[in-house]
């Protein structure tokens, strides 16, 4: 409903009366993971809010979406831990009922079909082995299996057949993911990676010929500095796959014999030479490389799709798609400051010429700020996508016409026309989304300038794109803006822009944040007397940095941050358990910065207020390093506040918590900037 003129009220930021609660915040979100077609039926997996933020699968149709059933028992949740942060957690049997998906609980792979009990097909083995990333094909079950059973990390690409049978196809590589079986089931493609790297850093492109059994026989493109992505086949002996090796994310194929005679030459000149050795022992270390492994080079990948923005993204989870394609088109999500669905035509053969030509698909109202590709059929696209002006949806898109039909909504709210509307910006030479403050039965005196909360993301790999926020718009519906920044290491923005964070971290995101804020303060959008700083894991070790580095915020918020690098790289996990080396330098070598750097050890240049918000079993960064630093607060005389989560672990899941830590932020803030919590207008 719209309000009447007579019905604003002139009142300051902060005061703002807000329907949007943080129960609301809190219950209204049921974010959708991933999605699939089966016939006519589609399949996604959504949080449950009203039962613990569990992870369900929901079965719907393209005819009826708003018919939709439960699929699991609500004592299962999907949930995959490989890397810790898990991805591509089920799958669908096209060619049955069946669908296979990974319990949270206890990391087996589980069997259902609808209507039916839910059975094992993985042993139990107390979680200590984990499925990720999983693939039907018509041979079996391809995936990623972590084997937690001793210090050292297993990796392995298996093939798990319906019955249960699992065959090892590839320990290549230490990380691992995507992996892909040609039409004809004689290739396995997948992506690796080795620490110190990441796989937005250096990752590499292995083709195994799954034929041989005694002798391994692979070809490897070794993505020196280069980051390749999601290896789709196109046929037996063709595939697509992303790269940016010319400076960002983009699309090409890559053309290749046979494997085995790729590199058979090579393999009969070694046989000739070492004819005494053992051929088992030459690959005990399999997960470096093969001793027939025929090196590819990235010049043998043609352009294939290049939009000038990024086909790609950070993995952190397992399963990320990028582009589809089926024997006539490509479909992908081209990414810069905003998201769009972009297709080309797919070359028929080797021969053909490849086309720059794309067509960009738009949906009416604001551009997306944020897509997902999830799937295609003969004629749909699965997809979710979020806006300025509205909230995260699943949409199908017809082929042929460009139409969005939703097929369902993340969030129901009662009151978005209290929502922010984000726009995109420059200031300072950094990219940034502003969210000013909005409440339509609001405004504040002309002579006044707004409060503000800096919003830094975390991976640091993150983005800040321009979407409808429902966590942000409690701020903003009560009278205090929220600009997000994009950094240097943020993604959508290119390698270069990226790499600027490398042995930086701690310099280059705090300068950017300052030359923002500066840019924000001086454009006369903010008052340079009550600006805050906020965000979550390695966004909360920017907030503490960004305190102790500058007077410029009057408070700032950690959630579940790093504040010291050294017990970092001791507690955390195998997945980020080099990440350091890349963002600051590599263990012993740059100790003097792991000291200098790390928060805890500046706390004496801290002198304005902070909240600590961290879950008591976080994995990734320990609760041992937040009470460290609260403890070190106390000793300096530093106000603060500090909430400890129970059962909570690296972001916070439960309602109850997601309530109390928004309400004690803004509680906070509204202390510190002098906002009476008794002031109540409207």
């Amino acid at each position: 409903m719209k309000e009447f003129p007579q019905d604003v009220v002139t009142a300051p930021f902060g005061t703002w009366s807000s329907p949007l609660s943080a129960t609301e915040v809190a219950a209204g979100s049921a974010p959708i993971f991933d999605a699939a077609f089966r016939g006519e039926h589609i399949y996604f997996s959504t949080k449950v809010p009203t039962e613990n933020s569990r992870t369900g699968l929901i079965r719907t149709s393209l005819s009826h979406p708003g018919l939709k059933e439960q699929v699991l028992p609500a004592d299962f949740n999907i949930r995959s831990s490989v890397h810790e942060y898990g991805g591509g957690a089920w799958a669908l049997d096209p060619n049955s009922d069946v669908i296979y998906f990974v319990n949270a609980s206890d990391q087996r792979i589980w069997q259902i079909i609808p209507g039916r009990s839910p059975h094992a097909l993985t042993p139990d083995t107390s979680g200590r082995i984990r499925y990720g990333d999983l693939t039907m094909t018509r041979w079996g079950l391809l995936c990623v299996r972590e084997d937690c059973r001793s210090t050292r990390r297993e990796r392995a690409i298996v093939l798990i057949t319906r019955h249960g049978t699992t065959n090892v196809l590839s320990r290549h590589s230490y990380f691992m993911a995507w992996p892909r079986l040609s039409p004809d089931g004689s290739t396995l493609a997948f992506i690796g990676w080795e620490h110190p790297n990441m796989p937005w850093d250096q990752t590499n492109l292995w083709l195994i010929d799954v034929r041989t059994q005694d002798t391994p026989v692979a070809g490897v493109m070794r993505g020196h500095d280069v980051s390749l992505l999601q290896p789709e086949f196109t046929s037996d002996s063709s595939l697509i796959v992303s790269s940016d090796h010319n400076g960002h994310w983009a699309l090409y194929s890559l053309d290749f014999e046979p494997i085995d005679c790729l590199v058979r030459d090579r393999r009969a000149a070694k046989e000739s030479r070492q004819t005494s050795t053992d051929s088992t022992d030459k690959f005990k270390d399999s997960t470096r490389t093969s001793e027939f492994a025929d090196e590819l080079d990235v010049t043998a990948l043609r352009p294939l799709l290049d939009t000038g923005s990024e086909i790609g993204g950070p993995l952190w989870q397992l399963g990320a798609i990028w582009h589809l394609n089926d024997d006539e088109e490509i479909w992908a999500h081209s990414q810069s400051a905003t998201s769009s669905l972009v297709r080309t035509r797919l070359p028929r053969s080797g021969n053909d010429v490849l086309s720059s030509d794309f067509e960009e698909i738009t949906a009416p109202g604001e551009p997306f700020g944020s897509l997902e590709l999830h799937d295609l059929s003969h004629s749909h696209i699965l997809l979710t996508a979020k806006s300025a002006d509205s909230t995260g949806a699943l949409y199908a898109v017809d082929r042929a016409t460009g139409t969005f039909i939703e097929i369902a909504q993340e969030r129901l709210d009662a009151h978005q026309d209290y929502c922010s509307r984000p726009r995109t910006r420059e200031l300072g030479g950094v990219p940034v989304v502003i969210h000013p403050p909005h409440n339509p039965r609001f405004t504040a005196l002309e002579s006044e300038r707004p409060p503000y909360v800096i919003s830094i993301h975390g991976g640091p790999t993150g983005q800040a794109t321009p979407d409808m926020s429902a966590r942000f718009s409690y701020f903003t519906s009560r009278g205090i803006g929220v600009m997000e920044v994009n950094y240097g290491g943020s993604t959508g923005y290119g390698r270069a822009w990226r790499n600027r964070l490398r042995g930086q971290w701690g310099i280059v995101d705090v300068s950017d944040t300052l030359a923002a804020v500066d840019a924000l303060v001086a454009e006369g959008l903010a008052d340079p007397h009550r600006i805050a700083i906020s965000g979550a894991s390695s966004g909360g070790w920017t907030v503490l940095t960004a305190l102790a580095s500058s007077e410029t915020f009057a408070c700032g918020t950690s959630y579940f941050g790093v504040t010291d690098l050294m017990r970092f790289v001791v507690d955390t996990h195998d997945f980020e358990k080099h990440y350091i080396d890349g963002l600051v330098g590599p263990w012993p070598e740059a100790q003097d910065a792991y000291i200098t750097r790390s928060p805890i050890r500046r706390t004496t240049h801290i002198t304005v207020p902070v909240a600590i918000m961290q879950g008591d079993r976080d994995p990734i960064v320990p609760p041992s390093q937040a009470q460290e630093f609260v403890d070190t607060l106390e000793l300096t005389g530093v106000e603060y506040i500090y909430r400890l989560y129970k059962g909570e672990s690296h972001g916070f899941v439960r309602a109850e918590t997601i309530i109390d830590s928004l309400e004690s932020e803004f509680g906070f803030y509204a202390d510190v900037f002098g906002i009476p919590h008794s002031r109540n207008h409207g």
